[in-house]
């Protein structure tokens, strides 16, 4: 997720979890296709749990195990329940790590591609060399002609 999604979920403001990033320990940002940073749910949790102190880390906290706390109770299940919206973020997360390995096994193919063209064309420009080598060796040893 972008760090706007990420922050319209979270209820924090984008630039605050682009600073996240620039902390140590930072949360973790993963580049996506389109160049922006892209950041996983269960990875801002976790930065949550180890900065609790930062006031928008404890929101994030607080939040989340509130919105745990009553799926668990509406359900009359126990708090170790996964939620719908955790499910989301996690369908989400893999959807962003799916999509990133397939740009890059694109672009690795692309990659291929175009090694595969140039290689074949140094074999053209070779096989031409080889072929002017030949036709200058046949000259150069040809028998007199019975004009000469």
């Amino acid at each position: 997720m972008t760090a706007a999604e990420v922050g319209r979920l979270a209820g924090v403001s984008p630039n605050t979890v682009r600073g996240w990033a620039r902390r140590n320990p930072p949360l973790v940002a993963t580049r996506l296709p389109n160049g922006q940073d892209g950041f996983l749910w269960s990875q801002l949790l976790e930065f949550c749990e180890v900065n609790a102190h930062l006031p928008a880390a404890r929101k994030i906290l607080d939040r989340e195990h509130a919105r745990t706390r009553s799926a668990a109770a509406a359900d009359g299940l126990s708090k170790s329940t996964v939620d719908l919206e955790t499910l989301r973020a996690i369908a989400r997360d893999l959807r962003a790590a799916a999509h990133s390995n397939l740009q890059a096994a694109l672009t690795a193919a692309r990659h291929a591609e175009a090694s595969a063209k140039a290689h074949r064309e140094q074999l053209e420009h070779l096989a031409t060399t080889l072929a002017a080598y030949d036709s200058a060796l046949s000259t150069i040893t040809a028998p007199a002609t019975l004009h000469d």
